[in-house]
């Protein structure tokens, strides 16, 4: 069997091809006031050319550049021809013609959506959740503080909230999901008392090198305006004052909030003894 050649990788068919079509690109050079048609002709040239650069079949190949050789032959004979360019004016229009019909008919054509695809119950209530969390992810204008609770309701039915201890941080769960900037507001606050401690931990080993200097200078008898374990001192001080005040507050949130649990918990059973009655 022959070894099959794909034109577009022969050094020979590349250089013919380019050769035409610096040709056709040169008859496309407007000469005088009568051939503005000429303009039009070098974007029709590129086209073709971008779109057949492609071809691997040997008949396909030698149609489109006898079809190329043909147009160089048509366009040099135009400008002394007026027939040759009469026919190219023409085929200038039906090329044009043919386009806009073809866009025409694009935008007349309306894609057709697909059918929606019920979504599985897992999947919905994941997309209900993702919407939650987006429409809560900042605080409601209106809203007020939690410790002014509770609240008349009118007709509704009151909600029991459940008092929660986030790693030491209580607040009040109404209802699930929570929302997110309740989550944001409590990841916030856990993460300041846990950056905290870090920096105690961190103290607490610079008081040890502190320390060790003091010794060395009792050692060497070396006086210093200060000992070097003041400052560590201090800032350990300092951090656990800031950690036992968040601690404070936190249990006094706490207090606070237990009273809302009850005053909340007698407020519903009284409402609920008065819609008895009635019913």
């Amino acid at each position: 069997m022959h070894k099959v050649l794909v034109p577009k990788y022969s050094g020979a068919h590349r250089f013919a091809c380019l050769a035409l079509y610096r040709a056709l690109l040169r008859q496309c050079r407007p000469s005088t006031a009568d051939t503005p048609w000429l303009g039009e002709i070098k974007p029709l040239v590129r086209q073709n050319f971008r779109k057949y650069k492609s071809l691997q079949s040997p008949s396909q190949t030698v149609n489109a550049l006898k079809a190329g050789y043909e147009a160089l032959d048509l366009l040099s004979s135009s400008h002394t021809n007026q027939r040759d360019a009469h026919r190219i004016t023409t085929l200038i229009s039906q090329s044009r013609s043919q386009k806009d019909k073809y866009a025409a008919m694009q935008r007349n054509v309306r894609p057709v959506a697909p059918p929606a695809k019920s979504l599985s119950p897992k999947k919905a209530r994941k997309e209900r959740s993702i919407r939650f969390q987006e429409e809560t992810s900042q605080r409601h204008p209106n809203a007020t503080s939690i410790l002014n609770r509770p609240q008349p309701l009118g007709d509704k039915k009151r909600n029991v909230p459940v008092l929660v201890n986030a790693r030491g941080l209580p607040f009040l769960r109404y209802k699930k999901p929570q929302p997110r900037n309740v989550s944001s507001v409590i990841r916030t606050k856990l993460d300041r008392r846990w950056n905290w401690i870090e920096r105690r931990d961190r103290l607490k080993i610079e008081l040890l090198f502190a320390q060790d200097e003091e010794e060395w200078d009792r050692m060497t008898e070396t006086t210093e305006p200060s000992t070097w374990s003041e400052h560590p001192t201090n800032a350990i001080a300092d951090v656990n004052a800031k950690i036992g005040h968040f601690d404070m507050h936190a249990k006094e949130l706490a207090d606070n909030m237990w009273k809302i649990v009850l005053a909340e918990k007698a407020l519903a059973e009284e409402e609920a003894s008065q819609k008895q009655p009635n019913q």
